[in-house]
């Protein structure tokens, strides 16, 4: 009897930068900024990296239609994701897969009520062109027209001519894949333009701490150019962010290392204090723990803010989350209890516990020291309820 079975086998394709695409997915999936909404968008550029990532896992098993369908879908997944984000009363009727989510319908209304996403299509119309050419050729290889669409045009036992044919299909995909990384990169930045704004030093040692990252300048060169760039900066988008960050004060580098890098050195205590303003007050929380002992090398502040001085310790881990420390206490006392390879503290601190590590054990005096300082937080922290709860009420009878 003829073997048939081996007919139906797939035959896999060598995509040299395989990793590298994947590795450069980072660059989007890394960008959430943290932005809180209804309808997150970034729930959608992570979607649409998932699909990428997919296509690429696709490709290298052979099943290129599928793959080239990925890549279309992720194009669609982020704009339904701006969409939604623009118009969050429509999140229930998208949830319920009720029709007016199709790109037809999408689009138009995007670039007539979101200025920003209209100013970026008229910006990079050239690039979107091209990206519509590119969209034409992966709907050819989805809905099978054309040989060079069909397995059968790389699985035959004739290999004529089959290494040319591959060589085109695979040409075709990354030049695909490409663009449609290039295009959800800029539907992500008309979210916000903080992945760009980042890169201006002068502006970044203006910012808050921001869960966001730059795109990294391997990520510019290869999907952007310098010339896409400059070409962002005249967004409207850009301009307002930049403006705003431009007039807010300039961090010093101490300052900017403790925002941003929860990092802090002693020596930095009176430069710290000259922009005390520019602080959060958690900011402020870890500055004074760290000052009240110098055996002290990471305060994490409700186990979940970390914080490090330049105190060495020999636990370098980093753990998340209350339940962690606290199971670290389960039968001990909380103060000066051995810890991988040091000691570890807690001290209740407005509300919720904060953990001390530390190199040697605390004497009585630190621990009052550090007991009076979270006593005086206290204080504070009922002082400003007080005064808060007050213009409430203010608030509420001028109303009435």
């Amino acid at each position: 009897m003829v073997e048939i079975f081996n007919h139906w086998n797939v035959k896999p394709f060598s995509l040299s930068r395989a990793n590298e695409y994947l590795e450069d997915l980072n660059d989007l999936r890394f960008s959430d900024s943290g932005l809180v909404t209804e309808a997150n968008p970034f729930f959608f550029v992570n979607e649409s990296c998932q699909l990428l990532a997919n296509s690429v896992n696709l490709i290298k098993l052979g099943y290129f239609d599928c793959a080239f369908y990925s890549v279309r879908e992720a194009i669609e997944l982020s704009l339904s994701g701006l969409y939604l984000f623009c118009n969050p009363e429509k999140l229930k009727a998208w949830s319920r897969l009720e029709k007016g989510f199709e790109l037809r319908t999408m689009v138009p209304e995007l670039k007539a009520g979101k200025e920003e996403y209209a100013n970026i299509k008229e910006l990079f119309r050239d690039f979107f062109e091209r990206l519509d050419m590119k969209k034409k050729l992966m709907n050819k290889y989805v809905h099978k027209q054309g040989y060079k669409s069909l397995y059968y045009h790389y699985n035959n036992i004739n290999a004529y001519g089959k290494q040319e044919r591959i060589s085109t299909l695979i040409s075709d995909y990354e030049a695909a894949l490409h663009d449609t990384i290039t295009a959800v990169a800029l539907y992500r930045l008309v979210i916000d333009p903080y992945p760009i704004l980042m890169l201006d030093e002068n502006i970044a040692f203006r910012m808050p701490d921001l869960v966001a990252e730059p795109f990294s300048k391997s990520f510019i060169c290869k999907y952007f150019s310098d010339e896409y760039v400059e070409r962002y900066k005249k967004s409207i988008i850009f301009k307002s962010y930049y403006d705003y960050f431009k007039a807010q004060p300039l961090q010093n580098e101490a300052v900017y290392a403790l925002i941003h890098w929860q990092l802090f050195e002693r020596k930095d205590f009176d430069v710290i204090k000259e922009q005390k303003e520019l602080l959060s007050l958690h900011d402020i929380e870890a500055v004074d723990l760290f000052m009240c002992s110098l055996k002290i090398g990471a305060v994490i502040i409700d186990g979940c803010i970390n914080y490090n001085s330049e105190t060495k310790l020999k636990d370098t881990s980093l753990a998340i989350g209350d339940a962690y420390y606290s199971e670290t206490f389960k039968g001990q006392k909380d103060y000066n209890v051995a810890h991988k390879g040091g000691y570890i503290s807690r001290f209740r601190l407005n509300g919720c516990m904060t953990y001390l590590k530390h190199c040697d054990v605390f004497t009585e005096e630190e621990i009052e020291r550090i007991s009076d300082l979270c006593a005086h937080y206290a204080g504070l922290f009922v002082e400003f309820n007080e005064q808060l709860k007050e213009m409430i009420e203010k608030v509420s009878s001028a109303k009435v």
